[in-house]
């Protein structure tokens, strides 16, 4: 009887060790802004479903012309955690020239589902065909790699983006860059919330910047937003502004 009783309580220790799987914390609405850095990796499409992301963005640099463009993600969900991803810049406007800007295929994997403790991690590569106008890209291919970490907590989804591109020069050689950036979307009342972005990059002349983008969830699988960028640094705009939707279609089951 004393045995049986041992077991049963090792049983039971053992037993309460094992956390429970516990749902990730109710997410906002599934926000995504591509430019600068992507926000909510969570907010993904399911198996056979497809993501789209439009934006157009407008920069009033404090020197030289005006630069609008639209900007679009595609992000199809192959599996549970692989997602295939194409990302496009056009048309770009600056200067009263119109061109098409580059074009960047790539995939997706993310490594596991969040949990209580756990954020989600996931990484992206992609490689950038240069289909840009003269003037408008280098006109070479660039390799980039995003580590990128997702969690809710509370009203909010933090995600952090880590990207490193390996840009190609004339000569023959790459030099690497770097783009950290951090984001938090927040839900605050109904349909309504917010999307916030801080960002630095070493691209060219090193420089960082600012998102700020109020949204609202018009339905289940749409939403838009619209709000003010900013840079700072070697690179300032005298003002920003983004603004586009968000569509997640989903398959027929």
């Amino acid at each position: 009887m004393r045995l049986l009783f041992l077991l049963f309580l090792s049983a039971s220790l053992a037993f309460a060790q094992d956390e429970p799987p516990v749902q990730p914390a109710a997410r906002p609405v599934g926000v995504k802004v591509t430019r600068p850095g992507v926000v909510g990796i969570a907010g993904s499409p399911p198996v056979g479903g497809t993501l789209v992301v439009y934006g157009y963005s407008l920069e009033e640099p404090a020197v030289g012309a005006r630069l609008q463009g639209v900007s679009a993600l595609y992000e199809y969900t192959v599996a549970k955690l692989v997602f295939v991803v194409v990302t496009t810049t056009e048309p770009l406007i600056r200067g009263g020239q119109v061109a098409f800007g580059d074009t960047c295929p790539g995939f997706k994997v993310r490594f596991n589902e969040e949990s209580r403790r756990l954020p989600l991690f996931a990484v992206t590569y992609a490689l950038k065909v240069p289909t840009a106008g003269t003037g408008f890209g280098s006109g070479l291919y660039d390799h980039k790699v995003v580590l990128q970490a997702d969690k809710g907590i509370g009203r909010t989804r933090w995600t952090g983006n880590f990207a490193t591109t390996w840009a190609a020069r004339k000569d023959g050689t790459r030099v690497r860059q770097y783009m950290p950036s951090v984001s938090a979307l927040t839900r605050w009342h109904g349909r309504w919330g917010s999307v916030l972005q801080a960002y630095w990059t070493t691209a060219g002349q090193r420089y960082g910047g600012f998102v700020a983008a109020p949204f609202v969830q018009v339905k289940n699988s749409f939403n838009v937003f619209a709000g003010g960028m900013r840079n700072v640094g070697p690179c300032a705009t005298r003002y920003g502004l983004v603004t586009g939707f968000n569509y997640i279609h989903r398959p027929r089951q």
